[in-house]
């Protein structure tokens, strides 16, 4: 029994030490796995931390600097760089931030790298680890209108006076761009008091009754009390920019000069009216009706006409409508009212009523002579003179609701602030006519600056053939798969029953027609050939094409002469065209969008 006994107790003694070495090995296993393990996972969740941290880096920096593409490499790359760098990763010791022009022209691509300390892995000699993620974003931005030049508009001959006297065309077009002094068209804002109806969709407060966009009390529910916005690109920094504007103020004489004056046509008139006229006063003061119908002369006349025109209507009573210019600096957001005024380029030009604008008052001598009407009726004044600090887009602001904040007798006043701050509108501020004028830009650099319409353009075509053709719109390869949408308002004033309008892709692109259209608006319809009819019918009414981009478009984008889409008006018969109209475009999606 004893013995029996003694060897229970040796096997129950036996699996006891049993266990225990089981326990013993498990501590040693735990401690040489599981400890590891667990220093493993923090080496691991350090790494996917800093990777999410590289990842929203390298994603708001792509974002940010991709609004300068495809033009700007140089200040994509810079932008993208400062934004890594907001965001804790300064190029240098342990950081490496690459930015590249992505697949695409108007892509760009941001890679950033960051070395990080391990803590397991370093008891092995790997003492850090190199994180790196990558981010490509793609840009459709505000497409420039109107364009690709530095001159917007027509750009008739400067005098002695208020030059340059030759045209600031030469040796500043951009490769490919199709560009003259003579495009037969002005850019063009109405006074806020004029009807909707007169081709204004944007700067008019009220509507005659029958337009597109206006509420039941015939107000303008499209009515922007900021006015139009035109983009000054500047591509190289550090030379003075010149900003002119021809015929600033508002000056009614009729669509086609008809009204006053008349300086006259006759071998023994003189050229010399005043001293901003010395030589070519029979030029400059046209009335282009006193000239025969398809003469070299009636053209170069209505080629210095503007079309300033009083258009009260009914019981108005008429007001001299007032003309602010100003000058804004870049902004990454591209939103032109973020841009810090530049105040020494901000100017009022007042307006002058028909009763003054007479024959006599622009004749030197006269008891009725106004010197300030002369130095601003069809001559070029300079807006200012400024050197850029950086390259990029300054954005000019065009309104007509901002109080003039000089004296009654001045002509122009400078540096009125309110054209800037005034956010809303000013319905002290009346102005019952027309405001056209050309605008151009030069520096001593050639080709290193252009001037173009951001998002609409309100326009007045004034020329002696019944067809006319401008830049409207430039679309880069990014649009690729994508609509262009463009719009045009009130468009077919004196239109006759064969009167047309088709879209022309363009000639540096490897599109040879515009095909498969859509229109919208006061006209439904499938255009297979993007040629659509126009009449009488438009007028005051909205009207919308869609163009289909085809996924292989491609077009010379390096150039900022490149790319640009044209439009074609026939107005039918054998009559001029002389009409205002408001275009917008825009490319149809999401302006930034993370692609990669």
């Amino acid at each position: 029994m004893t013995a029996t006994r003694s060897a229970q107790s040796r096997r129950r003694y036996s699996k006891s030490d049993e266990r225990g070495a089981v326990m013993v090995l498990g501590a040693i296993l735990f401690a040489f796995l599981a400890i590891p393990l667990c220093a493993l996972a923090i080496d691991t969740a350090r790494w996917w931390v800093e990777a999410e941290h590289l990842q929203a880096a390298a994603d708001a920096a792509s974002t940010a600097g991709v609004t300068y593409m495809p033009d700007d490499i140089n200040s994509a790359r810079s932008r993208a760089v400062a934004v890594a760098t907001i965001n804790g990763y300064t190029a240098g010791s342990g950081t490496t931030v690459t930015v590249t022009q992505g697949d695409k022209p108007t892509r760009l691509k941001v890679t950033i790298s960051q070395s990080v300390d391990n803590f397991f892995a370093n008891a092995f000699g790997i003492g850090t680890s190199t994180i790196t993620r990558s981010a490509v974003a793609d840009y459709n931005g505000p497409a420039p209108m109107g364009s690709p030049c530095n001159t917007f508009g027509n750009e008739p001959p400067g005098t002695t006076a208020a030059g340059p006297t030759g045209s600031q065309l030469p040796g500043n077009i951009p490769a490919g761009a199709n560009c003259t002094s003579n495009p037969d068209f002005w850019a063009s804002i109405n006074g806020p008091d004029i009807a909707k109806t007169q081709g204004e969709r944007f700067a008019a407060r009220t509507c005659a009754g029958n337009e597109d966009g206006c509420d039941s009390a015939n107000k303008n529910t499209e009515f922007d009390p900021l006015g139009y916005f035109y983009v000054v690109r500047v591509a190289n920094p550090g030379s003075p920019v010149t900003i002119q504007v021809y015929d600033p103020a508002s000056v009614p004489t009729g669509q086609q000069c008809e009204s006053r004056p008349n300086w006259g046509t006759s071998s023994s008139t003189t050229n010399n009216a005043n001293d901003w006229t010395p030589a070519d006063a029979k030029l400059r003061y046209p009335n282009p009706a006193s000239y025969a119908s398809g003469t070299t002369n009636r053209e170069a006349a209505t080629a210095l006409c503007t079309g300033d025109n009083d258009m009260r209507t009914g019981s108005q009573t008429e007001a001299p409508t007032v003309t602010s210019f100003g000058l804004r600096n870049p902004t990454d957001t591209q939103v032109p009212t973020q841009g810090t005024p530049i105040t020494s380029c901000a100017k009022q030009y007042r307006g002058y009523k028909e009763s003054e604008v007479t024959t006599a008052a622009l004749t030197r001598g006269n008891s009725n002579y106004k010197d300030g009407l002369a130095s601003v009726f069809h001559q070029w004044n300079t807006l200012c003179t400024f050197t850029p600090s950086v390259a990029g887009d300054y954005y000019l602001q065009v309104r007509s609701n901002v109080k003039f904040s000089g004296a009654a007798t001045d002509t122009s006043t400078s540096g009125n602030s309110a054209i800037f701050s005034q956010s809303g509108d000013d319905t002290t501020v009346k102005g019952t006519a027309v405001n056209s004028f050309g605008l151009r830009a030069y520096s001593g650099t050639a080709g290193s600056v252009s001037i173009s319409a951001w998002k609409s353009m309100r326009i007045f075509v004034n020329g002696e053939n019944a067809q006319t053709s401008f830049n409207l719109v430039r679309v880069v390869p990014a649009a690729q798969g994508k609509t262009l949408n463009f719009g045009f308002f009130d468009v077919g004033e004196g239109a006759t029953s064969s009167a047309s309008m088709r879209i022309v892709p363009p000639a540096d692109s490897n599109m040879s027609s515009a095909t498969n259209c859509k229109a919208s608006g006061f006209v439904t319809s499938n255009l297979p050939t993007c040629s659509m009819a126009i009449s009488t019918a438009f007028n005051g009414k909205q009207q919308y094409m869609k163009v289909p981009i085809p996924n292989n478009y491609t077009c010379t984008w390096q150039s900022q002469g490149g790319c640009w889409w044209r439009v074609t008006v026939d107005f039918g018969g054998s009559n001029g065209v002389h009409d205002a109209t408001t275009w917008t475009a825009e490319i149809l999606g999401e302006p930034i969008r993370l692609v990669e």
